[in-house]
């Protein structure tokens, strides 16, 4: 595995070496459903005239654009974040070395975030509006758009508007239940990419998690089973023009497994739930009680970290990835749902939580017994680049 290395750029320009050197700590916290955001730390420090040095940077300016990427080892460049600056912390003391100023970024959702109006949207599809909204934004990226299904009734075919761009978008992802309105950074600097999109069904390429043996890379894995939590959805809706009542039930074992087995097969004595009141006639029943049992049945919740240097990739929210810890019921894949990236001087680290909605049916095929830890015989001589 090579050496971490992270890049910078500023309104899509590289950042030079003593910008780099001015930046102590970069954190970006990703989470689904969320604003992507990035804290960046400098130093600063009284001259000799009583002035603060260290703030005045032309790139620490509001609504500037920053992107930062990193390369975790094999060698590819991942971008974390790509937005505006929407704010600054200050923190002063007066010991030496105590004063931070924390820039603020945001990704591209902060710009459609800011502009609220009501607007009505006729003829159109839940999913070719999300088009629309991230077309007439101009990311530089091109959307990923998921179709949700047609409309059941052409006669309340008009979507309304109170809001931000953004807001609307998360309102029409929640309406149909499993679809989730988001902005991923671009290819290239200064470039995003608008997603309306349901969860993926498998993993995408990055590499498996180990806690045990000598390809261990994760420090720890905590794992929570909500066995409670998946359920038979049910729902009844009258048609607008009173021509009948229509039904529709799911089961979250009717969803996409990403395991062998439900997290409560042996439980014969399913949950039944309802649809909750004000589900939109825009999304036909049977469609809304499919996506709330999907989304029920992550009865898995899970949270850890990796060991520093030695996992070659960059996590990432909506990404699904395969999880080994020994002979467990519990190795199986997760869905990522929040990772928080830390790069300093000297190291990298990485903090994600993620669910599953399946187990694994036996043993694991890594381990016929459980291995013993790595820990206490592994170490590392790294060096890190920040340029």
């Amino acid at each position: 595995m090579g050496a971490v290395e992270f890049k910078m750029f500023f309104d899509g320009t590289a950042a030079t070496v003593d910008q780099l050197d001015k930046i102590d700590k970069i954190t970006v916290d990703q989470a689904v459903d969320r604003a992507w955001e990035a804290r960046i730390e400098i130093p600063v420090c009284v001259n000799n005239d009583g002035k603060w040095e260290g703030e005045g940077e032309a790139w620490m300016k509001a609504f500037t654009r920053i992107r930062v990427e990193v390369n975790a080892g094999d060698g590819k460049f991942v971008p974390l974040i790509d937005g505006p600056v929407v704010g600054f912390d200050s923190a002063r003391s007066a010991q030496p070395g105590k004063s931070v100023v924390t820039v603020v970024v945001h990704d591209d959702s902060a710009l459609l975030n800011r502009e609220a109006k009501v607007e009505v949207r006729q003829g159109m599809s839940d999913s070719d509006i999300a088009q629309q909204i991230f077309l007439d934004a101009q990311l530089g990226g091109v959307p990923q758009i998921d179709p949700t299904p047609p409309q059941p009734n052409e006669k309340t075919n008009a979507a309304v508007r109170r809001g931000t761009p953004m807001q609307f978008l998360r309102d029409l992802a929640r309406r149909n239940q499993d679809w989730h309105a988001y902005v991923l950074p671009g290819l290239l600097p200064s470039q995003s990419i608008g997603c309306f999109k349901q969860f993926p069904t498998d993993t995408d390429g990055l590499p498996e998690m180990s806690m045990m043996g000598a390809d261990r890379n994760i420090e720890n894995f905590n794992v929570n089973n909500r066995a409670a939590n998946p359920t038979t959805v049910q729902a009844a809706t009258l048609s607008v023009d009173h021509s009948g009542v229509q039904t529709a039930t799911s089961s979250y074992r009717d969803a996409t497994l990403l395991g062998d087995q439900p997290p409560d097969s042996t439980n014969t004595n399913q949950s039944t739930s309802l649809l909750p009141p004000g589900q939109s006639d825009r999304v036909d029943v049977n469609q809304a009680v499919k996506g709330a049992a999907a989304m029920s049945g992550f009865a898995l919740e899970a949270s850890g970290n990796i060991v520093p240097f030695c996992y070659s990739a960059a996590l990432s929210p909506y990404r699904w990835v395969m999880v080994k810890i020994s002979d467990s019921q519990y190795s199986t894949k997760y869905l990522l749902t929040q990772v928080k990236h830390t790069l300093t001087r000297s190291i990298y680290t990485q903090n994600f939580s993620m669910k599953g909605n399946g187990v694994s049916a036996g043993a694991s095929n890594t381990a016929s017994t459980p291995q013993p830890s790595a820990s206490a015989s592994v170490s590392f001589n790294v060096q890190v680049s920040i340029f």
